[in-house]
């Protein structure tokens, strides 16, 4: 009875153990499932407003830090599922090795009992062969006593003579001499008759004592039997589910704890990303949009943006007059109309020309994009309008050191500027990134190695021309400075690196393979340029700290 009832509890927590665990399993599924929509959708929130509103002020900001908090929240939810899914699965680990050793002792017990059921029947079976020789033994006496309530045995003593020859008629003559004949052959079959009995006696008494002899035997080994079970066995089993039954609860419980634990941890962490310290709190962002800021700001910008068609060139003010000025006849069309141009021209050739070991043009971007546009979402992967980089472009070949950028007309778009610097590279006759060094850069990014590959790009960009090392590690401060931003601008190593990768490098992809092969090639080397600026980006300091 106490065997089955510890058998029952531990099945039956057992069965807590794996509602548990079932439960577990699918809270994290629609937790994960939750995370996973959840960072989803603000992504694709955030990718739209980035598209649709290039310049957003404080709400576009706060809009965008509202989007990152549900990320954020997304991402905790997904940790939180994978936290639970281990609870889940340490749960189930648990309810196999419970029933594991609820099986063993089971099957201990059941052996043991089957042991002791055994050796009663036997004793059950020497004690009713005892009972049956007892009776009889005790039926052989009473016939030897001439025990009235016990006949013969019929047939016991066969004889030849007809009943008639026993008892003789009356027409038999009786003589004496056959008077006596009959008497003796009497006499004969009594002694007979005893003669049996008592060896009926003494088969019975035999058995009898046979019968005792195994039967207090049996009793003997029978006790012991049930001493052994029930003073060592019995008691070494019900402590052994004990324990087992013990265990299972105890790890239930701390189960249960742990994801009380990180049930609770999620939902601080949710609160802090809601709400915290740093002014990143879902109420906090709200509290940062400023209208007036906003409408202003775009009023700002908004200067150019339409062409202003349909307004009059002149504004309120009257038209000036202006001269025509027309260029000397000895002087080429070329040269009058870009005297120092900066598209086209090598590095080398600027350095010398100029006297400037980063060129006008790069270092104007940079500071009017430093100074403007770190905070604009998408800054280097939004373009800008086609006319008015043209227009910029022209502005910067006929007098590069005279451009004023922070004059109104530039500053409507930022994005003008940056696709005008990226114009200017892409236009390079030798790019940034040497051909001449082309393939030791892919080399080196090839690297599978962090460290090395640093040393390795570090090498290669010692080695280059100074023009071109000057340069690279200007626009490579200044990409820094902007990923630094990347709070703001989305725009981190990675993004900038996917940008810049061909319009630094170039591609020196071979023209003499398939146009298979070349569509694969180049798209391994496209990977292998993003790494190899995604690398230098990443370690600037690193690569650059010699010279700063």
């Amino acid at each position: 009875c106490g065997l089955q009832c510890l058998l029952d509890k531990v099945k039956e927590d057992m069965q807590g153990v794996k509602d548990a665990s079932m439960f577990m399993k699918k809270r994290a599924a629609i937790e994960e499932e939750y995370g996973k929509q959840m960072a989803k959708l603000a992504q694709s929130m955030s990718e739209t407003f980035d598209k649709s509103h290039p310049r957003s002020g404080t709400y576009g900001d706060a809009w965008i830090s509202m989007l990152k908090v549900h990320e954020k929240v997304a991402e905790q939810r997904i940790k939180f599922a994978s936290n639970i899914t281990e609870v889940a699965d340490d749960l189930l680990l648990l309810h196999k090795d419970t029933e594991r050793g609820r099986k063993q002792v089971k099957e201990t017990g059941t052996r043991f009992e089957k042991l002791l059921g055994d050796a009663d029947t036997n004793l059950e079976k020497m004690k009713q062969k005892y009972e049956s020789q007892n009776e009889d033994w005790e039926r052989t006496v009473m016939q030897k006593n001439n025990d009235p309530l016990h006949v013969p045995k019929k047939g016991l003593f066969k004889n030849s003579k007809t009943p008639a020859q026993v008892r003789p008629t009356q027409e038999e003559p009786q003589t004496t001499g056959g008077w006596q004949e009959k008497e003796g052959g009497r006499e004969i079959d009594s002694f007979f008759f005893f003669f049996s009995l008592n060896r009926m006696e003494e088969e019975a008494r035999y058995k009898v004592t046979v019968a005792d002899k195994n039967y207090r035997q049996q009793l003997q080994t029978t006790n012991a039997s049930r001493q052994e079970y029930y003073q060592i066995h019995l008691p070494k089993i019900l402590t052994d589910l004990k324990a087992i039954d013990d265990e299972c609860c105890v790890a239930l419980r701390y189960q249960l704890a742990r994801y009380s634990y990180i049930y609770e941890e999620a939902l601080a962490a949710d609160g802090i990303a809601l709400d915290n310290d740093d002014g990143l709190g879902l109420r906090s962002l709200t509290e940062k949009i400023d209208k007036d800021a906003d409408i202003a700001l775009y009023i700002n910008t908004y200067h150019g943006r339409t062409g202003n068609s349909g307004a009059p060139k002149g504004g309120k003010n009257d038209s000036p007059y202006k001269d025509y000025n027309m260029v000397a006849p000895a002087a080429p069309a070329a040269a009058a109309v870009n005297p120092n141009p900066v598209f086209g021209v090598p590095l080398n050739t600027l350095l010398v020309r100029d006297q400037q070991e980063v060129p006008w043009i790069l270092r104007k971007c940079a500071e009017a994009v430093e100074t403007y546009g770190l905070n604009v979402v998408g800054i280097y992967r939004l373009s800008g309008t086609n006319s008015q980089i043209q227009k910029l472009k022209g502005a910067f070949d006929r007098d590069c050191a005279n451009v004023n950028l922070n004059s109104e007309e530039y500053l409507s778009d930022i994005n003008n500027i940056t696709s005008v610097l990226k114009l200017w590279f892409r236009e390079l006759p030798d790019p940034l990134f040497p051909l001449a060094s082309y393939q030791q850069f892919l080399n080196a990014a090839q690297i599978d190695d962090d460290i090395k590959r640093v040393l390795g790009l570090h090498a290669v960009i010692n080695d280059l021309p100074d023009a071109h090392y000057a340069t690279l590690k200007y626009l490579m401060c200044h990409l820094d400075t902007v990923q630094k931003h990347q709070r703001y601008n989305k725009m981190g190593a990675s993004n900038l690196a996917t940008i810049f990768g061909m319009t630094l490098m170039g591609n020196e992809t071979s023209s003499v393979t398939s146009p298979g092969q070349h569509d694969s090639q180049r798209f391994t080397e496209t990977q292998l340029q993003v790494k190899a600026v995604q690398t230098i980006l990443e370690n600037y300091a690193l690569i650059f700290e010699a010279d700063q």
